[in-house]
């Protein structure tokens, strides 16, 4: 009896820390989305593969092949996006991630990111009161080092993505060596 009151009780310990890491994921990644670096790793995505196909130009090779290797489009930005969402987890609650949503889907938040030279006096007061708050202590303190992190993780991702592509091509027979 008390082995199954205690594995009941572990499942439900379980089911409550992946629900909060679900939830914790879903908040983090909607924080990249509105804060517009989702969209920042997009580009970078599109730059890389770009300049893969610029080093192959002499090589003729056909279009539908590249096609066939963008389409992994998808698959990186997710996990790109896992990393990323790691990253805030090593600064911030989930709370925090919460507090962080309400300010950037603002109006004043929206500002703040999109055109800061429009921001009204009311909106750097509702920034100001976030900065001010704990919350906002934490994201102004952590910019060094997340932007630390961000940076390896886009480092690694191209160069990932890159040897992938490259070698998916030398298996067809394309090399540039």
């Amino acid at each position: 009896m008390k082995s199954v009151l205690s594995l009941c009780i572990g499942l439900l310990i379980n089911l409550t820390v992946f629900s909060q890491s679900e939830v914790y994921v879903a908040e983090a990644t909607q924080c990249l989305n509105v804060t517009g670096m989702s969209a920042h790793y997009e580009s970078i995505f599109e730059t890389c593969f770009k300049q893969m196909q610029d080093q192959y130009n002499k090589l003729d090779i056909p279009s539908e092949t590249w096609a066939e290797f963008k389409s992994v489009k998808p698959e990186a930005l997710a996990n790109v996006n896992n990393r990323l969402v790691a990253v805030y987890s090593d600064y911030f609650t989930l709370e925090d991630v919460q507090k962080m949503n309400a300010l950037y889907r603002s109006s004043a938040g929206q500002t703040m990111i999109k055109n800061p030279n429009a921001l009204t006096k009311k909106d750097k007061k509702e920034i100001d009161r976030f900065y001010k708050s704990d919350t906002g202590k934490k994201v102004v303190n952590s910019q060094s080092g997340m932007n630390e992190k961000m940076q390896v993780i886009s480092d690694f991702w191209c160069g990932e993505m890159y040897k992938q592509v490259n070698d998916k091509l030398e298996a067809k027979g394309y090399t540039i060596r």
